[in-house]
Protein backbone atom coordinates (compact mmCIF):
# COMPACT_ATOMS: atom_id res chain seq x y z
CA UNK A 1 0.00 0.00 0.00
CA UNK A 2 2.81 2.39 0.87
CA UNK A 3 4.35 1.75 -2.56
CA UNK A 4 1.04 2.65 -4.25
CA UNK A 5 0.81 5.85 -2.19
CA UNK A 6 4.34 6.82 -3.21
CA UNK A 7 3.62 6.14 -6.88
CA UNK A 8 0.34 8.05 -6.86
CA UNK A 9 1.90 10.95 -4.96
CA UNK A 10 4.67 11.09 -7.55
CA UNK A 11 2.15 11.01 -10.39
CA UNK A 12 0.16 13.80 -8.75
CA UNK A 13 3.33 15.89 -8.46
CA UNK A 14 4.11 15.23 -12.13
CA UNK A 15 0.56 16.26 -13.07
CA UNK A 16 0.93 19.55 -11.19
CA UNK A 17 4.29 20.24 -12.84
CA UNK A 18 2.83 19.38 -16.25
CA UNK A 19 -0.03 21.78 -15.58
CA UNK A 20 2.40 24.59 -14.79
CA UNK A 21 4.39 23.66 -17.91
CA UNK A 22 1.27 23.91 -20.09
CA UNK A 23 0.59 27.38 -18.72
CA UNK A 24 3.71 28.52 -20.57
CA UNK A 25 1.84 27.89 -23.84
CA UNK A 26 -1.45 29.83 -23.59
CA UNK A 27 -2.29 29.16 -27.25
CA UNK A 28 -3.08 25.48 -26.51
CA UNK A 29 -6.10 26.57 -24.45
CA UNK A 30 -9.45 27.78 -25.83
CA UNK A 31 -9.23 31.49 -26.58
CA UNK A 32 -12.92 32.02 -25.80
CA UNK A 33 -13.77 32.89 -22.21
CA UNK A 34 -17.29 31.59 -22.79
CA UNK A 35 -16.00 28.17 -23.81
CA UNK A 36 -13.51 28.20 -20.94
CA UNK A 37 -16.28 28.97 -18.45
CA UNK A 38 -18.52 26.25 -19.92
CA UNK A 39 -15.72 23.69 -19.62
CA UNK A 40 -15.05 24.82 -16.05
CA UNK A 41 -18.71 24.33 -15.14
CA UNK A 42 -18.80 20.86 -16.69
CA UNK A 43 -15.48 20.00 -15.09
CA UNK A 44 -16.73 20.94 -11.62
CA UNK A 45 -19.81 18.72 -12.13
CA UNK A 46 -17.61 15.77 -13.12
CA UNK A 47 -15.17 16.48 -10.27
CA UNK A 48 -17.94 16.58 -7.65
CA UNK A 49 -19.43 13.38 -9.07
CA UNK A 50 -16.07 11.65 -8.73
CA UNK A 51 -15.63 12.84 -5.14
CA UNK A 52 -19.15 11.72 -4.20
CA UNK A 53 -18.65 8.32 -5.82
CA UNK A 54 -15.44 7.81 -3.84
CA UNK A 55 -17.19 8.89 -0.63
CA UNK A 56 -19.97 6.38 -1.11
CA UNK A 57 -17.78 3.52 -2.30
CA UNK A 58 -15.36 3.95 0.61
CA UNK A 59 -18.18 4.16 3.13
CA UNK A 60 -20.00 1.10 1.82
CA UNK A 61 -16.80 -0.94 1.73
CA UNK A 62 -15.96 0.13 5.27
CA UNK A 63 -19.42 -0.87 6.50
CA UNK A 64 -19.78 -4.19 4.66
CA UNK A 65 -16.37 -5.69 3.84
CA UNK A 66 -15.95 -7.27 7.29
CA UNK A 67 -12.26 -6.27 7.30
CA UNK A 68 -11.78 -7.86 3.86
CA UNK A 69 -13.44 -11.15 4.82
CA UNK A 70 -16.64 -10.45 2.86
CA UNK A 71 -17.35 -9.65 -0.79
CA UNK A 72 -19.00 -6.23 -1.02
CA UNK A 73 -22.05 -6.18 -3.29
CA UNK A 74 -23.96 -3.22 -1.92
CA UNK A 75 -24.15 0.44 -2.84
CA UNK A 76 -22.32 1.31 -6.04
CA UNK A 77 -20.86 -2.19 -6.02
CA UNK A 78 -24.23 -3.38 -7.36
CA UNK A 79 -23.59 -1.59 -10.68
CA UNK A 80 -19.78 -1.46 -10.98
CA UNK A 81 -17.03 -3.65 -9.53
CA UNK A 82 -14.48 -0.87 -8.97
CA UNK A 83 -16.33 2.31 -7.96
CA UNK A 84 -13.26 3.77 -6.23
CA UNK A 85 -11.33 3.71 -9.50
CA UNK A 86 -14.36 5.09 -11.32
CA UNK A 87 -14.47 7.96 -8.83
CA UNK A 88 -10.76 8.61 -9.30
CA UNK A 89 -11.17 8.63 -13.08
CA UNK A 90 -13.98 11.16 -12.85
CA UNK A 91 -11.98 13.33 -10.44
CA UNK A 92 -9.10 13.38 -12.88
CA UNK A 93 -11.38 14.04 -15.85
CA UNK A 94 -12.94 16.95 -13.98
CA UNK A 95 -9.52 18.47 -13.40
CA UNK A 96 -8.64 18.04 -17.08
CA UNK A 97 -11.76 19.96 -18.10
CA UNK A 98 -11.07 22.73 -15.58
CA UNK A 99 -7.31 23.27 -15.81
CA UNK A 100 -6.00 21.45 -18.91
CA UNK A 101 -6.88 21.82 -22.59
CA UNK A 102 -10.01 19.71 -23.11
CA UNK A 103 -8.41 17.76 -25.96
CA UNK A 104 -6.06 16.11 -23.42
CA UNK A 105 -9.00 14.14 -21.98
CA UNK A 106 -8.41 11.07 -24.25
CA UNK A 107 -4.71 11.18 -23.34
CA UNK A 108 -5.62 11.21 -19.65
CA UNK A 109 -7.95 8.22 -20.19
CA UNK A 110 -5.12 6.21 -21.78
CA UNK A 111 -2.67 7.14 -19.02
CA UNK A 112 -5.24 6.25 -16.37
CA UNK A 113 -5.72 2.83 -17.99
CA UNK A 114 -1.97 2.22 -18.14
CA UNK A 115 -1.57 3.19 -14.48
CA UNK A 116 -4.48 1.31 -12.92
CA UNK A 117 -5.41 -1.61 -15.19
CA UNK A 118 -2.57 -3.76 -13.87
CA UNK A 119 -3.62 -2.98 -10.29
CA UNK A 120 -7.26 -3.82 -11.03
CA UNK A 121 -6.29 -7.14 -12.64
CA UNK A 122 -4.10 -7.97 -9.63
CA UNK A 123 -6.97 -7.23 -7.23
CA UNK A 124 -9.38 -9.31 -9.33
CA UNK A 125 -7.03 -12.29 -9.17
CA UNK A 126 -6.86 -11.92 -5.38
CA UNK A 127 -10.65 -11.73 -5.11
CA UNK A 128 -11.08 -14.76 -7.39
CA UNK A 129 -8.63 -16.71 -5.22
CA UNK A 130 -10.44 -15.76 -2.02
CA UNK A 131 -14.09 -15.86 -3.12
CA UNK A 132 -14.01 -18.28 -6.05
CA UNK A 133 -17.28 -18.92 -7.86
CA UNK A 134 -19.07 -16.22 -5.85
CA UNK A 135 -16.79 -13.54 -7.28
CA UNK A 136 -16.77 -15.03 -10.79
CA UNK A 137 -20.57 -14.93 -10.84
CA UNK A 138 -20.47 -11.34 -9.62
CA UNK A 139 -18.02 -10.45 -12.44
CA UNK A 140 -20.36 -11.90 -15.05
CA UNK A 141 -23.20 -9.69 -13.85
CA UNK A 142 -21.43 -6.43 -12.99
CA UNK A 143 -19.07 -4.44 -15.28
CA UNK A 144 -15.52 -3.73 -14.22
CA UNK A 145 -15.28 0.08 -14.36
CA UNK A 146 -18.08 1.81 -16.28
CA UNK A 147 -21.64 0.99 -15.20
CA UNK A 148 -24.67 0.94 -17.46
CA UNK A 149 -26.17 4.44 -17.55
CA UNK A 150 -29.63 2.89 -17.78
CA UNK A 151 -29.04 0.82 -14.66
CA UNK A 152 -27.65 3.85 -12.86
CA UNK A 153 -30.79 5.80 -13.66
CA UNK A 154 -33.30 3.15 -12.64
CA UNK A 155 -31.48 2.06 -9.47
CA UNK A 156 -32.63 3.79 -6.30
CA UNK A 157 -30.25 6.59 -5.33
CA UNK A 158 -30.40 5.58 -1.67
CA UNK A 159 -29.26 2.12 -2.78
CA UNK A 160 -26.31 3.44 -4.77
CA UNK A 161 -25.40 6.19 -2.30
CA UNK A 162 -26.64 5.15 1.16
CA UNK A 163 -26.59 8.38 3.14
CA UNK A 164 -25.01 7.15 6.38
CA UNK A 165 -22.19 5.23 4.69
CA UNK A 166 -21.53 7.94 2.09
CA UNK A 167 -20.85 10.61 4.71
CA UNK A 168 -18.95 8.36 7.14
CA UNK A 169 -15.33 8.47 5.91
CA UNK A 170 -12.50 10.94 5.42
CA UNK A 171 -13.28 10.98 1.68
CA UNK A 172 -15.73 13.76 2.57
CA UNK A 173 -12.73 16.12 2.62
CA UNK A 174 -12.52 15.74 -1.14
CA UNK A 175 -15.75 17.69 -1.59
CA UNK A 176 -13.91 20.78 -0.33
CA UNK A 177 -10.22 20.17 -1.01
CA UNK A 178 -10.41 19.14 -4.69
CA UNK A 179 -12.63 22.08 -5.75
CA UNK A 180 -10.41 24.54 -3.85
CA UNK A 181 -7.35 23.20 -5.69
CA UNK A 182 -9.21 23.35 -9.01
CA UNK A 183 -10.31 26.95 -8.42
CA UNK A 184 -6.75 27.97 -7.54
CA UNK A 185 -5.27 26.29 -10.62
CA UNK A 186 -8.00 27.66 -12.89
CA UNK A 187 -7.23 31.17 -11.62
CA UNK A 188 -3.57 30.66 -12.53
CA UNK A 189 -4.64 29.38 -15.95
CA UNK A 190 -6.80 32.49 -16.53
CA UNK A 191 -3.88 34.73 -15.67
CA UNK A 192 -1.63 32.93 -18.15
CA UNK A 193 -4.19 32.56 -20.97
CA UNK A 194 -6.24 35.75 -20.69
CA UNK A 195 -3.90 38.03 -18.78
CA UNK A 196 -6.37 38.66 -15.96
CA UNK A 197 -8.02 36.77 -13.11
CA UNK A 198 -11.60 36.92 -11.87
CA UNK A 199 -11.66 34.47 -8.98
CA UNK A 200 -15.16 35.60 -8.01
CA UNK A 201 -16.46 34.38 -11.37
CA UNK A 202 -14.64 31.05 -11.01
CA UNK A 203 -16.07 30.52 -7.52
CA UNK A 204 -19.53 31.44 -8.81
CA UNK A 205 -19.18 28.89 -11.62
CA UNK A 206 -18.22 26.25 -9.05
CA UNK A 207 -21.09 27.15 -6.73
CA UNK A 208 -23.61 26.97 -9.59
CA UNK A 209 -22.22 23.56 -10.61
CA UNK A 210 -22.38 22.37 -6.98
CA UNK A 211 -25.97 23.65 -6.67
CA UNK A 212 -27.03 21.73 -9.77
CA UNK A 213 -25.21 18.57 -8.66
CA UNK A 214 -26.74 18.48 -5.18
CA UNK A 215 -30.16 19.54 -6.46
CA UNK A 216 -30.21 16.61 -8.89
CA UNK A 217 -29.01 14.24 -6.17
CA UNK A 218 -31.67 15.59 -3.79
CA UNK A 219 -34.42 15.09 -6.38
CA UNK A 220 -33.21 11.55 -7.05
CA UNK A 221 -33.28 10.70 -3.34
CA UNK A 222 -36.69 12.30 -2.80
CA UNK A 223 -38.41 10.89 -5.90
CA UNK A 224 -37.22 7.38 -5.25
CA UNK A 225 -38.26 7.52 -1.62
CA UNK A 226 -41.70 8.53 -2.86
CA UNK A 227 -41.87 5.53 -5.16
CA UNK A 228 -40.55 3.09 -2.55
Amino acid sequence: MKKRVRIDSSLLSIAVLFTVFLYQFPHVYPSSRLLDNALDWLGFIVLLSGAYIRMSARGVKKAHSQQGAGLVRKGLYTVVRNPMYLGSFMLGSGFVLVVWPFWILPVFAVLFYLRFNKQIVFEEKWLTKNFGEEYETYCRKVPRLFPSLKKLWITNASTLFPWKETWSTKEIRGLACWPILAVAMESLQEWRVFGSVNIFRTVLIFLSAAAVFFMVMGIRYRDQRGHA
